[in-house]
């Protein structure tokens, strides 16, 4: 049983015990992103932020609020609902996942194009060290005072650093109208062509994804036409409006339009949102991340092959799965000169899976802010994609 500190600073007691001890730790929330990231090794001891569910602060009128890290990202994002304000993260696997759990991989979706990632969300952080010390990182207003940020570091860290206990957030407004429109397209051409006049355009989507046939058809929204293009817009009635006029302009001679009622909406972005993490299809598949320039993105969708794949198509980032082995994969991307990351991988032992290929020269200076706050290696080892 893992085990589970009611509050910071019982937290920062167990941490300290087990930094004193040299125990091995796995440190999580809901332990809900084991397919992604490097593989779970073995620990002497299991630590668990559940119990660390509470809202610190929550500022409406200043649009910020701070959460321990425990509290499952559903109910912060229920409780933003009650004052028509969000946390536009859409992180996969939402329903399941703890706020510290979506830090600490670094997790977000479809609307990164509008509104940014994890780290132009937070503006403070609270986070334990195996010593037992708890640091505290920037604030509660938006603007801070230029410096070192030191919670940018746990942001992506898989817990390798030192254990997220408190977070604090940015937040948006939410739009008075919401409408989700679908373009199908006759080929990746011209589903290309209509994704940049969409970007050239004044109208500006929270989100503009790209699927293939093969994703499209697996989901269930295989129209006429096969490479599906879905946006998601925001705003006053008057602005929905045009996006339906002008979107279907795009549409006229060469694709298929619709515009999707609330619930055909919610079951798209879910899905959308989750593939990433979808390794449940078959047991030893594999979800791979290529980034490329937006110029480039069709190159992505050609390593892809048959295989079903999902773009983040306004910034260049695209999600393949993989029955098998990613390895095949990897390679090719690799040839096409993509940049190549196993996103999620289902496979029993992947320590023996090439994760993250060329990290690069930052490799060091993320090896030695290990040794600096980790020196023995004792949190989540080898969960930095097998690198840290």
């Amino acid at each position: 049983m893992p085990l589970e500190p009611a509050d910071i600073n019982e937290l920062s007691e167990v941490l300290a015990r087990c930094g004193s001890q040299g125990q091995s730790v796995e440190l999580g929330g809901h332990f809900t992103k084991h397919s992604m990231g490097g593989p779970v090794t073995p620990a002497e001891a299991v630590v668990s932020t559940a119990r660390l569910p509470a809202v610190a602060e929550y500022e409406p009128k200043d649009l910020t609020i701070s959460v321990e890290a425990g509290l499952p990202f559903h109910e912060l994002a229920e409780l933003l609902a009650q004052n028509n304000q969000m946390l536009p993260l859409d992180p996969p696997l939402a329903e399941e996942s703890t706020v510290g759990g979506v830090v600490a991989a670094n997790c977000c979706g479809p609307r990164r194009r509008l509104y940014g990632s994890a780290r132009d969300m937070i503006i403070g952080m609270t986070f334990v060290t195996l010593e037992g010390k708890q640091v505290r990182s920037g604030g509660m207003v938006v603007k801070n005072v230029a410096g070192l940020d030191m919670a940018k570091l746990l942001i992506g860290s898989f817990g390798t650093l030192a254990a997220i206990a408190r977070i604090n957030f940015r937040v948006y407004p939410r739009p008075p109208c919401e409408r989700t429109f679908l373009l199908s397209f006759p080929s990746l051409d011209a589903a290309l062509k209509a994704r940049d006049a969409v970007l050239r355009s004044v109208l500006q989507p929270a989100a503009i994804e790209l699927l293939n046939p093969a994703l499209a058809s697996r989901l269930g929204f295989d129209l006429p036409g096969g490479y599906l293009l879905a946006v998601e817009a925001g705003g006053i009635e008057a602005v929905m409006a045009r996006y339906e006029r002008e979107l279907k302009g795009l549409a006229r001679d060469s694709s298929e339009f619709a515009a999707l009622d609330a619930e055909q909406a919610g079951r798209l972005w879910v899905a959308i949102r989750d593939f990433p993490a979808l390794c449940r299809w078959n047991d030893a598949a594999a979800v791979v991340r290529l980034s490329t320039t937006l110029a480039r993105l069709g190159e992505a969708f050609t390593v892809a092959g048959e295989s079903p794949a999902l773009a983040r198509a306004g910034s260049g980032v695209t999600y393949v799965h993989c029955p098998g082995s990613p390895a095949d994969l990897t390679i090719r991307a690799r040839a096409a000169g993509l940049y190549a990351v196993v996103e999620s991988c289902a496979t029993p032992d992947k320590s023996q899976v090439e994760l993250w290929a060329d990290p690069g020269p930052e490799l060091e200076m993320m090896a030695r802010i290990k040794r600096d706050l980790d020196p023995r290696h004792l949190l989540n080892h080898g969960r930095l994609y097998n690198r840290l």
